[in-house]
C-alpha cells in the first residue's frame, strides 16, 4: 500500500487504478496527502490577487482536488442527524443522494467560516498547509477508534473495519515530527498558533465522534468526510486565536 494508493483514494489525481487490499493501511499516508493538498493551497496564497479572491480559490481548489466528497459527507451527516431520530432513520437519510435543509445550512455556515478565517490567514501560507494535514489526521483517529456504523458494505466499510489502534502510530509520529520542525523553523507566536490550531481541531473531532457514537453507533464514510471538513475548519479558527 503506497502513498500513490492513498492519493488515488483521497484525491482526483489520475493515478493508475488497481484493486486495494488491506485498505486500512492507507491511513498511514493520510497526513501526507493532506500536506500535498496544502502545498497547492500555499501556491494559491502566493498569487498576486486580492485577499478575498485568494481565499475563495483556496476553498475551491481544495474541493476540486478532492472531488468534494468530504463536503458531500458533511452534508449527508448533517441531514442524517437533523432528520433522523433513530440510528436506522439517520443512516437511511445519510444514504440518500438528495440534500435537505440541514445539509444546506451546515455547508453554508462552514463555508462562511472557512472564508472568514482565510481572509485573515492567506498572509500566513503555513496555515493552509497545516489545516488539511490536521484534517486528514483526525480522519485516522476517527477510523481507528470507532466501529463502522452500518451493517453490510459501504464506502468506508473495509477501511474502518480493518483499522486498529496501531494504525494511529505512524500518522501520530508524523504529527510530532511536524510540530517539532515548526518549533525550530518559525517564530514563537506562530508555533503557539500551530499548537492552538491542532488543539481546536482535535477537540472538534472528539465532539463529532461523540455525537457519531451516540447517534449512529460509530462512523461511516460520511462521518469521516464530516470529520475532515469540520476539523480543518476548526484548525483555521484555532490558528487565529493566538494571533487575535
Amino acid at each position: 500500500m503506497s502513498l500513490g494508493d492513498a492519493l488515488r483514494t483521497l484525491t482526483r489525481f489520475p493515478l493508475p487504478a488497481k484493486k486495494l487490499l488491506n485498505e486500512e493501511r492507507l491511513l498511514f499516508w493520510f497526513p501526507l496527502v493532506g500536506a500535498l493538498l496544502g502545498f497547492f493551497s500555499w501556491l494559491v496564497c502566493l498569487l498576486p490577487l486580492p485577499t478575498p479572491v485568494r481565499s475563495v480559490l483556496v476553498i475551491a481548489l481544495g474541493a476540486y482536488l478532492t472531488r468534494g466528497f468530504h463536503w458531500d459527507g458533511l452534508a449527508d451527516f448533517a441531514d442524517g442527524l437533523g432528520g433522523g431520530w433513530t440510528k436506522e432513520r439517520a443512516l437511511a437519510i445519510m444514504k440518500d443522494s438528495h440534500s435537505g435543509a440541514f445539509a444546506v445550512i451546515t455547508v453554508t455556515i462552514t463555508l462562511l467560516m472557512q472564508y472568514s478565517c482565510l481572509l485573515m490567514l492567506v498572509r500566513f501560507p503555513l496555515v493552509v498547509v497545516l489545516a488539511p494535514v490536521f484534517g486528514r489526521y483526525m480522519q485516522v483517529l476517527a477510523a481507528s477508534f470507532l466501529p463502522y456504523a452500518r451493517e453490510g458494505e459501504g464506502t468506508a466499510s473495509a477501511l474502518v473495519r480493518g483499522a486498529k489502534k496501531r494504525h494511529i502510530l505512524f500518522p501520530s509520529l508524523q504529527m510530532l515530527l511536524l510540530l517539532a520542525l515548526l518549533a525550530l523553523a518559525i517564530d514563537h507566536r506562530l508555533w503557539l498558533a500551530s499548537l492552538s490550531s491542532f488543539a481546536i481541531s482535535f477537540i472538534t473531532t472528539l465532539v463529532v465522534l461523540h455525537i457519531a457514537r451516540k447517534r449512529l453507533g460509530g462512523v461511516t464514510g460520511d462521518v469521516l468526510g464530516a470529520v475532515e471538513v469540520l476539523s480543518e475548519t476548526a484548525a483555521l479558527l484555532g490558528f487565529l486565536l493566538p494571533l487575535a
